[in-house]
């Protein structure tokens, strides 16, 4: 806290935050020089009001208390300060701020008054603002970083010139991606919004509600609430005109996209289903039960349960060979499409698999262990490992913008709250981005866009 005042360049003054009189510092003065005999009258001591009147960085009564995203109140003057120095952290806790905005606490403020009045201390009727640094949030934003999201960014989707974002916040917002505005915000969840799909003109959004709301891609509106999970619908995915959705109530629904009906509850799995992907005519569907299930789209049956992982399944992806399933036991197990059988188990991460992603010569593994590893799809060995996140990685994308505009590249989010580009071609990480203040937790790459949704309710473009 002293490195904080110091470098707000405060002084450590009385908490009363009223330099002492001269006339008392004479008196001091006199008392020093002439001993007791010698001093005059004593001033009563001032008084001292509760805790949570005084600034905790400045330890000053405050004049015009303001919260900030933790919760914590601030004078404002000093916290304005704080930030416009380049500070993204709550001085108390240390936390990073999802926001910065600074609102007042009225009620604070009028309680300090209040007591100010009874006590004959003078405060200002309005917090002057003259002399005070002017602090603006689009002043220590880059262009693109898209502000409006409260909570964590749980998902993204691209549809057109369009960019879709669900958030813990319950909200959906709606991206222009060339002029980078918010043109709406679909409210209607009553907890987080977990996970996004698009089919024609759909959006569909599941949720910790437990339901899936269906919304018109021209118009913006609800049109349907799908029930019936009950618990949070953490997967969605669309094929042959039907939606699949994965629930950590352990089910996999199937709901007929012409009318919205339910046509089958799928069941087996013992525990959350966390993922799901469609290949070859079938849905794949991963849990924390360690399995991975296998239906077939037209009968819904169920065809094959995959065993042998040890921890829980977190990631599938597929390419036209096979489906991929990333697991907590730090192995990805390779599915043949068409057998169903297990043809390798791929080792080499230190710890958990959280996301994988396919490309058109390699699947890409993100662990743990900060790691990324590259794997070859015709001989399913590990031909690379990339280092550079100093922690772990959460998110990976496969789009453009290499060393050339049209070369591919590997995107990587990350806990270390950077996005990294990886040159496909020599494999070098040709490109990091910072900017945002917490976790990538998600990722999407389309038409030379990458997008990138963190812990902090931010956007990156």
């Amino acid at each position: 806290m002293k490195q904080i005042k110091a470098l707000l360049g405060r002084s450590e003054g009385s908490r009363s935050g009223q330099e002492a009189p001269a006339e008392e510092k004479q008196q001091e003065a006199r008392t020093a020089k002439d001993g007791p005999a010698g001093r005059a009258e004593e001033r009563p001591a001032a008084p001292q009001g509760p805790t949570s009147f005084y600034c905790p960085v400045s330890m000053e009564l405050m004049s015009d208390p303001v919260m900030v995203a933790t919760g914590h109140t601030y004078d404002r003057q000093c916290i304005a300060k704080w930030l416009a120095q380049g500070n993204r952290t709550c001085p108390v806790t240390g936390m990073r701020l999802r926001h910065l905005e600074l609102v007042p606490n009225h009620a604070l403020r009028n309680a300090i008054q209040e007591w100010a009045t009874a006590h004959g201390i003078s405060l200002p009727n309005h917090y002057d603002t003259t002399n005070q640094p002017t602090f603006k949030l689009d002043d220590h934003h880059p262009k693109n970083i898209l502000l409006g999201h409260e909570e964590i960014v749980w998902a993204v989707e691209v549809y057109g010139a369009r960019l879709f974002s669900a958030s813990a916040d319950k909200t959906i917002r709606v991206w222009d991606i060339d002029s980078r505005r918010c043109e709406h915000v679909l409210e209607d969840h009553t907890r987080p919004v977990l996970s996004l799909a698009i089919s024609g003109n759909r959006l569909y959004s599941g949720s910790y509600d437990f339901t899936i709301k269906v919304w018109d891609l021209n118009t913006l509106t609800r049109v349907k609430t799908l029930t019936g999970h009950t618990d949070a619908v953490r997967a969605l995915s669309v094929s042959e005109g039907r939606l699949f959705s994965g629930s950590y109530d352990g089910t996999v629904r199937v709901w007929d996209e012409a009318n919205m009906h339910c046509l089958e509850v799928l069941k087996g799995h013992n525990g959350p289903v966390r993922t799901l992907v469609n290949r070859g005519g079938c849905m794949f569907s991963g849990s924390y039960d360690k399995t991975v299930r296998v239906w077939d789209v037209r009968t819904l049956e169920c065809k094959a349960a995959l065993t042998g992982h040890t921890g829980a399944v977190r990631a599938l992806v597929a390419s036209p060979d096979y489906v991929f399933s990333g697991s907590d036991d730090t192995t990805i197990k390779v599915w043949d499409v068409r057998t169903l059988k297990c043809v390798q188990t791929l080792e080499g991460h230190e710890d958990n698999v959280r996301v994988l992603a396919v490309g058109e010569t390699h699947m890409f593994s993100g662990s743990w262990d900060k790691t990324i590893r590259v794997w070859d799809l015709r001989t399913l060995e590990c031909v690379k490992v990339l280092e550079g996140h100093s922690e772990a990685v959460l998110a990976l994308a496969v789009g453009e913008g290499g060393l050339h505009p049209s070369s591919k590249v590997l995107v990587s989010g990350s806990y270390d709250t950077t996005v990294r580009f990886w040159d496909l071609n020599t494999f070098r990480c040709v490109r990091k981005c910072d900017g945002h203040f917490d976790a990538v937790r998600v990722l999407a790459a389309h038409n030379g866009h990458v997008f990138s949704g963190s812990y902090d309710g931010t956007i990156g473009v």
